[in-house]
């Protein structure tokens, strides 16, 4: 008897239906083989919470039920009551090829050749362009120096690409980086900037000042120029909310080969411009275009390694800017060493220094920047430290040198 009833309990083969109840629960019924469905699906006592169980002599077919939610994903059923389950698991969709126009134009790194090589012919542009604001902005018995409005202006124009970013980086990513890190970061000047405030609490000129208006000279200087790049950085930004209904073709790969050559072309005409021009074009311009490129460059590398390590005070920048200031401090201290000889090949490689190396490689605009997305606490931080560490600098270097007597504080250069 037994050995007939086990043969026949291999023989029998599980059926499972599914049920969607009332409570929400699937109910997994089984039967013998050639019992018809109603049968195994509605003999015996049903209980949602327990189970149905279904009177079959030496059986124990006890049903087991479980919730939807309690299932696995992959376990779940694809339907619940002829509609469809949607907590079932899906098929991904097959992953598209992007067109052609798309995958040859894959958005260069910030590191990239083609990235880099565009900063040259912005921040050539940069550079003049704040040479150009000086040279007009300084005049006799002028209302505000005219370093303020170099501040202001490239404050302002990186105010409007931030706002433009995601605009701009569709288009094309390196123009970006270009807008940005090359003409605006070469545009504005923090260690001009500081060297000035330092000069005019140092009174070289010897004007004449009382010590008070020596300090209220290089305050206002301070505290103004800080208060109109913030000023010019909101105004940008503003000015940016409005909508560019423009669509820009993305470039070719043939089109982003002539931006790169005329990229490094445009920095490489900055030295037969040095040699073939007249000497008195060297130290007002054309040493400075020698060293413009590299000091983006600086600029650029220091703020993509360190400027993530530490969110709250960029690293970079300030690395940047404090390293502007020291070098633009010695240059300027070599530049009056007695004897000085003007209009010699030293003379203007070392204002070459000042107003092109130093001069792109700190930057105010994006100093600005970084204090419009801080806190209150972390934004006085960084603008103390930073005002206090250059300041430091400029004593150690340049007041050493004046008080040491080997320092010619006016010259006719």
């Amino acid at each position: 008897m037994e050995l007939r009833k086990l043969g026949h309990e291999q023989n029998i083969e599980q059926h499972y239906t599914i049920h969607h109840n009332t409570s929400g629960s699937l109910t997994r019924h089984s039967a013998r083989n050639g019992d018809p469905d109603t049968k195994s699906s509605h003999s015996g006592n049903h209980t949602p919470e327990t189970g149905t169980h279904i009177s079959r002599p030496g059986y124990d077919t006890r049903i087991e039920t479980r919730s939807v939610d309690s299932l696995p994903p992959l376990e779940r059923p694809l339907t619940i009551g002829g509609e469809p389950n949607p907590d079932a698991p899906h098929t991904p969709e097959p992953v598209s090829e992007p067109p052609e126009d798309r995958k040859e134009l894959s958005p260069p790194g910030i590191l990239s050749w083609e990235a880099i090589a565009l900063l040259a012919p912005f921040g050539l542009l940069g550079l003049l362009a704040r040479l150009g604001i000086t040279a007009i902005a300084t005049y006799g018995n002028q209302a505000v120096f005219s370093l303020a409005w170099v501040q202001a202006a490239g404050c302002f124009v990186m105010g409007i690409a931030q706002y433009q970013k995601p605009f701009i980086m569709s288009f094309y990513p390196p123009l970006y980086l270009g807008i940005t890190t090359g003409f605006c970061g070469s545009l504005t000047t923090f260690s001009g900037w500081q060297r000035d405030v330092f000069l005019s609490w140092l009174d070289p000129q010897g004007a004449g000042l009382s010590n008070w208006q020596r300090f209220l000279d290089g305050a206002t200087r301070l505290l103004f120029t800080q208060a109109i790049s913030m000023a010019s950085f909101l105004l940008g930004k503003e000015i940016g909310r409005q909508d560019l209904r423009l669509k820009l073709e993305i470039p070719k790969r043939t089109v982003r080969g002539v931006i790169l050559m005329f990229s490094i072309l445009a920095y490489a005409a900055c030295f037969p411009a040095f040699f073939l021009l007249s000497p008195d074009y060297r130290g007002a311009v054309t040493a400075a275009l020698l060293f413009s490129f590299p000091g983006v460059v600086t600029r650029h590398l220091l703020g993509t390694v360190l400027n993530h390590r530490m969110p709250s005070f960029p690293i970079g920048t300030f690395a940047s800017n404090i390293l502007g200031t020291a070098i633009s401090a010695m240059s300027y201290v070599l530049q009056h060493i007695e004897p000085v000889v003007c209009h010699s090949a030293g003379v203007a490689i070392l204002q070459g220094i000042v107003d092109g190396y130093t001069g792109c490689l700190s930057t105010v605009s994006t100093y600005a920047a970084e204090i419009n997305v801080m806190n209150r606490h972390h934004a006085w931080r960084y603008t103390l430290v930073s005002w206090l560490t250059a300041q430091v600098i400029l004593v150690l270097v340049i007041g050493s040198a004046k008080w040491s007597g080997a320092f010619q504080t006016s010259t006719d250069c």
